[in-house]
């Protein structure tokens, strides 16, 4: 009796955890970094604020609410900083843990709603990729083959009444045909965006156009139009990509202009270009909005349970206010580690002139990614 009582109790709390919707999981990494090419970004005072070496980890637990067609979906992330190591070299140092992101998906009716704080990629992401959506609602709805939908965000103000992102609203739309995504989304007061993607005999096209309606800040009376190409495909065991990215402007390395900075960007799934891509690349001396161009051919194959993959880039980019044409060799090798992925890498930058000479080196990692 007392043990059909106990096998009715625990049947009963499965049933109520099932019940409840309840799912979480999550992903980490650990990496480690040589860092030689000399970019360091200073602080008022004109000191380093970079490290030449760079250890950083994350952990994200992802727990998502279910009931009915609502979903609450709340993401818990850490910084580097630990009881253990309070002052680590990274440039997530100080934050401890916080929450990465909280919203809401449900529907209501026809339509299909969220809302909250969450990240989000405009078109393809040569613009705008993982960009953080701050007190922002969508709707969409399909209407026949096409998707429409709207966006609004308020942005979100500090404590001096500053806003970190101002309030917008985009409009968009999307269809398929004949296996070839199309989409565009509008921003009346500072964007047009379209990008087209199909694949045609196991080749893969993608085209993506940015049309900036607002003058940019650095540049008088210039819009920053940005446009990316990107093919891929496989010759038997060899896989292949070409990419080009071209911006109107470039930055400097330290300013932060909105909208202008994607560090999440990463062409050719590079790790010298790209700070902010993977959650942060330690090996990565710069973002896609440093260059007005940016072209790479990437080709990788299987050996020996590894992955190997070569990157070469030629670029223009944007340094002590010097355009610099310069350019990039990547070697990337990863390797499955008792269910997670073992990377190490190594990037070497060349052809800068006296002025930033200090470029002209290499920078190599190692970093280790799980994800359960």
């Amino acid at each position: 009796m007392k043990k059909q009582l106990m096998i009715a109790a625990v049947a009963a709390t499965m049933a109520s955890v099932s019940q409840a919707g309840i799912s979480i999981t999550g992903d980490s990494y650990f990496s480690y970094a040589n860092n030689a090419i000399d970019n360091s970004e200073k602080d008022a005072n004109n000191n380093s604020t970079l490290e030449k070496n760079a250890d950083n980890q994350r952990v994200r637990l992802k727990v998502v609410g279910t009931t009915g067609a609502t979903k609450v979906t709340a993401v818990i992330r850490n910084a580097s900083q630990t009881r253990v190591d309070g002052d680590p070299k990274s440039d997530d140092k100080g934050r401890g843990l916080h929450m990465d992101s909280l919203y809401i998906t449900t529907k209501a009716g026809r339509f299909n709603i969220k809302a909250g704080d969450y990240w989000e990629t405009t078109g393809l992401g040569a613009r705008f990729k993982g960009v953080g959506k701050r007190n922002a609602v969508s709707l969409s709805t399909k209407l026949g083959p096409v998707k429409v939908g709207v966006f609004t965000q308020n942005g979100s103000q500090n404590a001096s009444g500053n806003f970190f992102n101002k309030p917008s609203t985009n409009v968009n739309a999307s269809a398929k045909i004949k296996g070839v995504a199309i989409k565009a989304v509008l921003n009346p007061k500072e964007f047009t965006n379209l990008s087209v993607k199909g694949t045609f005999k196991g080749i893969t096209g993608a085209l993506e156009l940015h049309l900036d309606k607002t003058n940019d800040a650095i540049v008088d009376d210039e819009k920053n139009n940005t446009t990316l190409i990107h093919v891929n495909g496989k010759f038997r065991s060899v896989k292949w990509d070409v990419a080009s990215i071209s911006n109107k402007i470039a930055y400097e390395g330290h300013k932060t202009t909105g909208g202008f900075k994607n560090g999440s960007l990463a062409p050719l799934g590079s790790m010298l270009i790209g700070k902010g891509a993977r959650g942060g690349t330690a090996t990565a001396v710069a973002d896609v909005g440093q260059f007005t161009s940016i072209v790479g051919v990437a080709v990788g194959t299987k050996l020996l349970g590894n992955t190997i993959k070569g990157i070469y880039t030629t670029n223009k980019m944007l340094l002590n206010a010097v355009e610099e044409k310069v350019s990039g060799i990547e070697l990337i090798v990863t390797r499955p580690l008792g269910g997670a992925q073992l990377t190490a890498n190594f990037g070497k930058l060349s052809g800068f002139g006296d002025t930033n000479e200090v470029m002209n080196a290499s920078n190599k990692g190692l970093r280790l990614d799980v994800k359960f």
